[in-house]
């Protein structure tokens, strides 16, 4: 764009980030627990500017090694997307090839980005689904004994959440912390001193949200998942919530089955996963 200036942002702009990701129409941002605007002086999160002044931000920066989750975007008004993304994306799919990230992804909720996404060159590959349980019918109890979550606990934490995911769907520390930082119940299994089950769950506006359950390979069907769901939805009861909600991949029939087992139900909100491979670029 004619007068336009791209640059990697830092931490002083943080607040141009937010303001800009607040007041603007044509906005995407990811569905986790890290907030965007803390993540600007991360590469590469772009600021493009106008005489000093914000227009425009992608964010993208790696979590995990290889891997990269489209963050942020985002215009201010007057500007369509589609002008911005381009410029935006092209330097920061360079900078990816430079941080040896070839794998980028996003979860698009609305269709303009989608269609920006596929414009670009992104595949579905994925979707992301959500269930729910009412939260007025018996509850099965838990069958195993848990412990709240502790901080000491974070490297186990971490260690269990990447055996239990392919790498694409790992927790970073940043995002453990953060996640737990916003629980509202976290909860883990252990047996035979080893760490083999967590669950966390936090509030949403329509009651409870599962937002994160992870079962050792080695210990599956052993109904150690189906307890720290079953201790979820108590919990969340006992504190008068309406509802249990939890997403999971279109690709995890395990998961599917145990939710639907204990009385989840489809909500038709679905999300697809849209991916490009930066070596093919």
């Amino acid at each position: 764009m004619n007068g336009w200036t791209i640059r990697q942002a830092t931490a002083d702009d943080r607040l141009l980030v937010d303001g800009l990701i607040l007041g603007s129409r044509w906005k995407h941002l990811h569905l986790d627990w890290l907030d965007p605007a803390a993540l600007a002086d991360r590469a590469p999160f772009l600021l493009a500017t106008q005489a000093g002044l914000p227009v425009g931000c992608l964010g993208c920066p790696p979590d995990l090694p290889g891997v990269s989750w489209l963050r942020a975007f985002a215009v201010t008004s007057g500007i369509q997307p589609e002008l911005a993304w381009q410029p935006l994306w092209e330097l920061a799919a360079s900078g990816l090839r430079e941080l040896q990230v070839d794998r980028v992804a996003a979860l698009p909720i609305e269709g303009w980005f989608e269609l920006l996404l596929t414009d670009s060159g992104y595949q579905p590959t994925n979707a992301v689904i959500f269930f729910e349980r009412e939260l007025v019918h018996s509850i099965p109890a838990p069958s195993h004994p848990s412990r709240p979550i502790e901080a000491a606990d974070e490297a186990a934490l971490l260690e269990l959440d990447h055996l239990a995911f392919e790498p694409f769907w790992q927790l970073s520390s940043d995002s453990l912390r953060a996640a737990l930082s916003q629980a509202d119940t976290a909860t883990l299994i252990e047996l035979a001193g080893k760490m083999v089950g967590y669950q966390i769950t936090t509030r949403s506006p329509f009651g409870a949200h599962l937002a994160r359950l992870a079962v050792h390979p080695d210990r599956r069907r052993q109904g150690l998942g189906r307890s720290l769901v079953s201790e979820a939805l108590q919990r969340a009861q006992a504190v008068g919530l309406g509802r249990l909600s939890v997403n999971t991949q279109a690709d995890n029939l395990p998961s599917q089955r145990l939710y639907r087992s204990l009385g989840f139900r489809e909500t038709g909100q679905r999300y697809r996963v849209l991916e490009t491979r930066l070596a093919q670029l």
